[in-house]
């Protein structure tokens, strides 16, 4: 299940991927040890396992964030504002849920 789909902006390039607000029921509760913030294992789409931290940051909004390895993932994949981010959530009953991103490059030549 699709859980977003983002045009990645300057400063999501450059630190923190900023999360709908609608991916948030998707995501393990922010509750007990992890009120400050949840680890996510999610797969790209050459099959390498991440470990992202997602944060509730406070004040102006309430903003979900990933931070830890965002950059790592950015650099290792070389992307630049405008191209785009898809964000997935897969439920399976064995080895349970599983989260996945796949990068979509933006066409610099044709302006797309």
């Amino acid at each position: 299940m699709q859980l977003f789909m983002k045009v990645l902006t300057p400063i999501e390039v450059e630190r923190r991927l900023i999360l709908p607000r609608e991916s948030l029921p998707a995501l393990p509760r922010f509750e007990g040890s992890h009120e400050h913030g949840i680890m996510l294992q999610v797969k790209d789409d050459a099959d390498n396992l991440r470990k992202f931290r997602c944060k509730k940051r406070y004040g102006g909004g309430d903003k979900l964030v990933i931070e830890t390895d965002w950059i790592q993932f950015v650099n290792s994949k070389k992307l630049r504002p405008g191209d785009v981010v898809a964000f997935y959530k897969d439920d399976d009953r064995v080895s349970g849920t599983l989260y996945r991103i796949e990068v979509k490059r933006r066409n610099y030549k044709l302006g797309l």
